[in-house]
């Protein structure tokens, strides 16, 4: 090779060029440019022609050129061997975790404890220090006063004065401390009286603040009102203020506003209210809920700490000066300031911050959206979710004559005339629901309204960004009616220029029944709709459990096309952090009571609308990792299926999805019949007979019937197992989106188990002083404190419920109950507490403790969940067996294979927690009845037991995976003999094994009377879970698409929010020069705001997903967090910012 130097690369011929194609042209825009290529010597250019661009008149696509990133490989398993194994093992083997949390930093001694640090080395010197300031401190050797030093002032006056607002604590003068106070008239002042500091005021020292001119001289002034009072941030200050009466004078609350000074009376003003303090109260209001009246006590004891001189009260003064803040803020904010109709051409909703994710045509969505084919319209549809709330209730406090409210109507809260015009009329309806599950408007004539004018609110919220729509909210007048809902969701629909609307309702299967009658020939015309509109009726997901009538799937969201992964329980997200409200507006006047919740609901906007960036974001994350979860199961588990059938199957689903009507005609692929009496039909036999026993004269001791109260304890039983499921995979998988669901249904179950305590003493009279004997009051339940099953496997599902050792029965129940033994790890959990059943009360205590009869209630429910959940177990180990005998049919080798455990997970899950249900169930009955020949039926469920009709009994342990044997334990002999085609187990066998069809042993579970099964019903139960898994599918797709969508629109509307502001910079004409120059600031100042936002979002959005294997598919960054203190922020901070600038 030849040392010289390399030649040169041969250059490439240059016949191409690069064209960029802007990010924001239109989907439709196809751009073409001609070129021609000039030979100049060795050398060729390219000649491009200016590009042109047509219009695409079929070819159609739902989105916009940019679309963030997305990876279809994105939180799925390398190979398929992972589900394989999952799908081979035995039900109740425990999948490890699949990734491990990423090691934290180590933290230091002052970040995990900060309290011990501080207290051992630093406690005494900070109370050193604080007592230090009582005296003069560093001033203490100052005689005379520094200011008059420096002005060489003769005589010097005594250092006796010091601020306590000032930053630098050194003493002056009298004269001299006015002096430094001029521009700072609120400060507060302290005289040292040679051994101790003592009160004073600027006023007392001879300050006067001069209004109206900027050289603070007036050489007409008029003194203020003696008792004049400003409320400031650090107290409630008497303040000498003078105004000008010169021949530049104006109105006296004008001069005191030009101050920033917020005068309550506009004559002769006494009190005074900073602008500063305003804004402080209205942020601290916003942000904890807390009254004004709270707010001002505080202001009391800053400014008097003994209660011996503290100022006349000016609450009320504060109170009116508060409202009208907030009125005012919501019109700036509004851009009514900017407007040239001026606060009285404010039309009804203007002032209400619209969802930016929400299709608004004209102003986020293509001007052809209307044409999208039928499969990509719900990319247009709108989410609106309904519910009422009785925590914000009113009293009948003074009326609107006195209390009109400010702006009724022009935010959220619709107008009040036409609207309780209406629920007037409605008034006789009768609204009762026949719903089983669900008894919301059963209640609507049963609520306490006495001394109410209102029983609380009802609310209409977006279903993608849990913003409140503008007009969506009403007051409820006695009860959640019908007339109350249609009224509100009215006005939205009026709002809403699109054509496919999703209506999410608790009671959707009520309610909707003849809405469309109603709206035809009962809805006034001002709310009802101006054209064509499709609506989709929906129950909310944690909802939908509660409904218990056949063909409720027609309104489940995981079954309804277009409605993506959205669970529309956003109304109860919003009620949460409003319900504190229900403590200060339960007593305010009816027009204060309005514009405080049209304030607050303001805020709650502001807040989602300025997080849309992360909250999109994370749902994106979660999205893309679900969609290609569920995509690829579905499609491992189609593979293992026969194409013929699957077929016909997907015809089913598309004539059933295709079937408009309620209830739908065609049949159902997601439904199968039962065979066995189940705990559905014990309840409608136990409702009967209690309907039964008061016609013929029985007494009712509640509303709520005895078969009902123990079903409700049934409920949170079953409650807490789902939240000890829920809890085990949130540790496992670092959940973080999950781990905000646990707690939403953490506070559900709270609230349901305080309900069940004020039924107990009704139906168990006995019963506090059953627990209090027996010390059980804190103690977990049976489910928590016995969560794993005592035998020789380590790995049982650590949210079952207990099984004894062997098969042997249970020892009867002793006086004392199980929960009575001491617990040294107590959780506070409500998944953790426990429920006093009956048959949680010893023998020897229920005659005393219960009343009579509910003992064979509890034992009839009993029966009936055994049967459910052997059933349930039954049609999964069916199922199971069912999948496996496909895939060792069809598929050959891992080509075909799944790298999703999506499927085979929820299949072993659904087999845990019906095996849980039946332990605790069966527990419970051993105890109500003790031995008997029942126990023939309902046996003892070990592991071992819960497999196939076709597997044989286990004789030897299942080979361990790979990578988990102990350093003593050695592998089994991998001598195999193969069984029949289809095993449930992957395990070693031998020939002495005894594994031929003459030795086999039938489970106990399918000896029970009308469980063989059957091949057709085993292929219905194949249909349903294919079936749930192309849905799931779906609606993980619709999820990312919707929210790429979401994106996009986001963008766009907050581009036209930034344009309308710069239009409403000039619209104003013949103002002050001073005046116009304040309102073009301001609106540039809100288009600046739009813009910071857009690009902010769009940088988060441009790089969503992870790029480093190995991070948890929806960890976040509070999970990689090495100190608390320095990166926990409080959420209310930014917000608060934005806010402020908003």
């Amino acid at each position: 090779m030849s040392n010289g130097r390399p030649k040169k690369r041969q250059r490439l011929p240059n016949t191409s060029y690069h064209d960029s194609v802007p990010l924001d042209d239109a989907f439709d825009h196809i751009h073409a440019r001609e070129g021609r290529l000039r030979r100049v010597g060795d050398s060729v250019r390219t000649a491009p022609l200016p590009r042109t661009t047509l219009i695409a008149d079929v070819t159609w696509n739902g989105l916009s050129s940019w679309t963030p990133p997305d990876d279809a490989n994105y939180a799925l398993d390398s190979t398929p061997d992972v589900y394989n194994e999952m799908l081979e093992a035995n039900v109740m083997d425990q999948e490890p975790p699949t990734v491990d949390k990423p090691a934290k930093k180590k933290r230091s001694q002052v970040s995990k404890r900060p309290h011990v640090t501080w207290m051992e080395q630093h406690r005494e010197t900070y109370l050193d220090e604080m007592l230090r300031w009582e005296g003069r401190a560093d001033a203490s050797s100052q005689k005379e006063c520094p200011d008059c030093i420096l002005r060489s002032t003769n005589p010097r006056g005594a250092a006796e004065y010091r601020c306590e607002d000032c930053f630098i604590p050194d003493l002056t003068c009298a004269s001299c401390c006015v002096k430094r106070h001029k521009l700072n008239p609120f400060h507060r002042i302290e005289k040292w009286t040679g051994s101790t500091f003592t009160k004073t005021s600027l006023k007392t020292l001879g300050l006067k603040v001069q209004l109206n001119h900027m050289g603070m001289f007036c050489s007409n002034p008029i003194p203020c009102h003696s008792s004049m009072l400003v409320l400031h941030t650090n107290g409630i200050h008497e303040v000498a203020i003078q105004y000008c009466g010169c021949n530049r004078a104006i109105a006296i609350h004008l001069q005191l506003l030009r101050r920033r000074l917020y005068p309550s009376s506009q004559i002769n003003p006494k009190n005074c209210v900073s602008f500063d303090l305003l804004r402080l109260l209205h942020h601290l209001a916003l942000a904890t809920k807390a009254s004004t009246y709270d707010f001002y006590r505080g202001l009391e004891k800053s400014t008097d700490g003994v209660g011996v001189n503290t100022p006349k009260s000016r609450y009320r003064a504060l109170l009116r000066s508060a409202l009208q803040w907030r009125h005012l803020k919501l019109l700036k904010r509004g851009g009514r300031g900017n407007d040239p109709s001026g606060v009285q051409g404010t039309q009804n909703g203007e002032l209400a911050i619209r969802c930016p994710s929400c299709p608004w045509p004209g102003v986020n969505l293509v001007d052809d959206w209307d044409k999208a084919p039928q499969s990509m319209k719900f990319l247009y549809m709108v989410f609106v979710c309904m519910d009422a709330n009785f925590r914000l209730k009113n009293q009948l406090v003074s009326n609107y004559s006195q209390d009109p409210g400010l702006g009724i109507g022009w935010a959220y809260m619709v107008p009040r005339k036409p609207y309780e015009k209406y629920v007037l009329s409605k008034a006789t309806d009768d609204d009762i629901s026949t719903c089983v599950g669900f008894q919301a408007l059963a209640k609507a004539n049963t609520r306490y309204s006495v001394g109410l004018r209102y029983t609380g609110t009802n609310a209409t919220v977006c279903g993608r960004s849990e913003m409140i729509f503008p007009l969506g909210v009403g007051n409820l007048h006695k009860g959640e009616r019908y007339s109350n809902m249609d009224y509100i969701f009215g006005s939205v629909l009026r709002l809403l220029l699109v054509a496919l609307v999703l209506i999410s309702y608790d009671v959707a299967c009520q309610w909707f029944v003849h809405l469309l009658t109603r709206m035809k020939n009962d809805w006034p015309d001002e709310i009802k709709p101006d054209r064509a509109i499709k609506l989709i009726p929906a129950i909310p997901k944690l909802h939908y459990s509660m409904h218990e009538g056949a063909g409720h799937e027609v309104y489940s969201l995981n079954l309804i096309p277009g409605a993506g992964l959205s669970d529309c329980e956003c109304p109860e997200r919003v009620w949460a952090p409003h319900n504190p409200l229900g403590n200060s507006t339960k007593t305010q006047g009816p027009g204060s009571r309005h514009d405080v919740l049209d304030d607050h609901f303001n805020f709650w906007n502001w807040s989602k609308y300025i997080g849309m960036g992360t909250t999109l974001l994370r749902k994106y994350k979660a999205a893309v990792a679900e969609r290609n979860v569920q995509s690829e199961g579905h499609r491992g588990l189609t593979a293992i299926l026969d194409s013929g059938q699957v077929k016909i199957w997907e015809k089913m689903c598309e004539d059933w999805e295709n079937d408009e009507a309620y209830p739908k005609k065609k049949k159902n692929p997601y439904y199968v019949e039962g065979m066995y009496l189940s705990e559905v039909q014990v309840k409608k036999a136990l409702a009967t007979e209690e309907e039964e026993r008061l016609k013929s004269g029985g007494v009712s001791l509640h509303n709520t019937s005895a078969a009902t109260f123990i079903g409700l304890g049934l409920e949170i039983e079953e409650f807490q197992r789902r939240l000890h499921r829920m809890a085990k995979d949130v540790t496992s998988r670092l959940a973080t989106t999950k781990e905000g669901n646990l707690t939403e249904q953490r506070n559900v179950l709270r609230t349901k188990i305080r309900v069940w305590e004020q039924l107990l003493p009704i139906y168990m009279p006995g019963s506090l002083q059953y627990i209090n004997d027996h010390a059980v009051d804190s103690q977990p339940s049976p489910e928590a404190a016995t969560a794993t099953k005592p035998s020789e496997d380590p790995k049982a599902s650590p949210d079952a419920a207990p099984a004894t050792k062997s098969s042997k029965n249970p020892q009867p129940v002793p006086d004392a109950p199980a929960a009575t033994k001491s617990s040294t790890n107590q959780s506070h959990q409500p998944e953790d507490l426990c429920v006093y059943l009956p048959s949680r009360i010893a023998p020897s205590e229920r005659a005393r403790v219960c009343r009579d009869g509910l003992l064979q209630i509890e034992e009839r429910l009993r029966v009936g969940q055994c049967n459910d959940s052997l059933e349930g177990l039954r049609q999964v180990l069916r199922l199971k067996t069912r999948m496996i005998q496909f895939k060792n049919k069809n598929i050959r080798g891992q080509r075909d294979g799944t790298r999703s455990r999506a499927v085979i997970d929820r299949v072993h899950d659904r087999a845990r927690a019906a095996a849980a249900k039946y332990r605790a169930a069966r527990d419970a009955l051993y105890r109500l009845r003790g031995a008997g020949d029942w126990e023939k039926t309902f046996r003892v469920l070990e592991d071992k037991d819960i497999r196939g009709y076709r597997d044989p009994d286990r004789l030897q342990p299942k080979k361990a995976r790979k990578g988990v044997l102990e350093d003593d334990q050695v592998a089994p002999s991998p001598d195999v003999e193969n069984d029949v085609e289809f095993t449930l187990f992957n395990e070693t066998r031998k020939r002495r094994d005894g594994t031929g069809e003459t030795r086999r042993t039938l489970s106990w579970i399918w000896m029970t009377d009308q469980t063989l099964p059957v091949s057709e019903n085993t292929d219905e139960l194949l249909r349903v879970e294919w079936a749930k898994s192309r849905a799931r599918a779906a609606r993980a797709r619709e999820e990312v698409m919707l929210l790429q969508e979401e994106m996009r629109r986001v963008l766009k509307y907050l581009e036209w929010r930034a344009m309308w502001w710069r239009q409403r910079a000039s619209l104003r004409q013949g103002l002050t020069a001073e005046l116009a120059e304040g309102i073009q600031a301001y609106a540039k100042c809100q288009a600046d705001i739009q813009d910071t936002l857009a690009t902010h979002f769009k940088k988060l959005w441009e790089a969503p997903l992870p790029t480093h294997e190995g991070q948890s598919v929806q960890s976040t960054s509070a999970d990689d967090s090495s100190d608390e203190d320095d990166t926990d922020v409080p959420p209310g901070d930014n917000i608060d910012e934005h806010e402020d600038e908003h």
